[in-house]
């Protein structure tokens, strides 16, 4: 798969959801992330070019999730032999770049791997 996004990106399991002209919230699963956009897996199909806001939990549990908003620029389906919840792989470019967040983002992703989630 060509590199797309021009920032490093980080493999991780971020639970978000977002919001979109068609629904107020629905949930996705960030896969890999830069500070200038998010590989996404959705139970919706979104429409390329579309505005979304995404909350992303990177903390603690009781942490307020952390919010960016940005654009679909690609949407694949999956193969239903691999997502039976996940039916959609989106990417988004985020309006401003998510710099603030980035060093949660890598502790998150240091957490996971530590515990077995994540494999580089």
């Amino acid at each position: 798969m060509e590199e797309r996004r021009n920032n490093s990106r980080q493999l991780t399991c971020i639970p978000a959801f977002f919001e979109s002209k068609r629904d107020s919230q629905d949930l996705a699963l960030i896969r890999d992330v830069s500070v200038t956009g998010a590989r996404l897996f959705t139970r919706v199909k979104l429409e390329p070019e579309e505005a979304v806001t995404l909350h992303l939990y990177l903390g603690a549990e009781s942490a307020p999730p952390r919010k960016s908003e940005g654009k679909v620029v690609r949407i694949e389906r999956r193969d239903p032999a691999q997502s039976d919840v996940w039916a959609f792989e989106v990417g988004v470019v985020f309006a401003e770049p998510i710099t603030a967040y980035q060093a949660e983002i890598e502790a998150l992703c240091k957490r996971q791997e530590a515990a077995g989630i994540l494999k580089r």
